[in-house]
């Protein structure tokens, strides 16, 4: 019975290989079904470290550095292996979200609920500006992280990345 249902499903395919056009198909790998059927979008940050770069600056970082989001969604970060973290930062991190602490896993999934600015950073590549912004819905009213980064214990490099993630941002990139 497999063989049977196996040669009906590469017929099937092949008459729609034959017949479809690149308008008939649109493959979005970025939608994923829960459990219950309903669709999301999974947003992917990998953690990237790039022995090419010419700075240490461009060597270790989250990318995408900046994530928009709907409440609801979700980030998806993979190689937090090794000697590569993901830590949210208190003074970029709302009261009612559960804190992360991310290490030595090669996938997690952390959802974010709540509009907001939200700031992670590898604790171990820090201090070369291995930093990210994730922004759920409008912001939650934010419209400036300099009072935020005041106080935030961190080197010059950290707080000039986030900074630039955040003049992105403002600027639509």
């Amino acid at each position: 019975m497999d063989v049977m249902m196996t040669g009906i499903w590469g017929a099937v395919l092949a008459l729609f290989a034959a017949t479809a056009t690149a308008d008939d198909v649109t493959v979005d790998l970025a939608q994923m079904a829960h459990g219950d059927g309903t669709m999301h979008t999974e947003h992917m940050v990998d953690q990237v470290t790039d022995p090419m770069a010419t700075a240490a600056s461009g060597m270790f970082r989250f990318d995408p550095s900046l994530v928009r989001l709907e409440p609801g969604e979700a980030i998806v970060f993979l190689n937090s292996t090794g000697e590569h973290t993901v830590h949210s930062i208190p003074a970029l991190w709302g009261a009612d979200m559960p804190e992360v602490a991310i290490s030595n896993a090669p996938r997690v999934e952390v959802p974010f609920q709540t509009p907001g600015v939200y700031g992670l950073r590898c604790r171990r590549h820090r201090q070369y500006g291995m930093v990210m912004l994730v922004v759920v819905g409008d912001g939650g009213g934010v419209t400036d992280i300099e009072p935020a980064l005041s106080n935030l214990r961190a080197r010059p490099a950290e707080k000039a990345a986030f900074r630039g993630i955040w003049k992105d941002y403002q600027a639509g990139l």
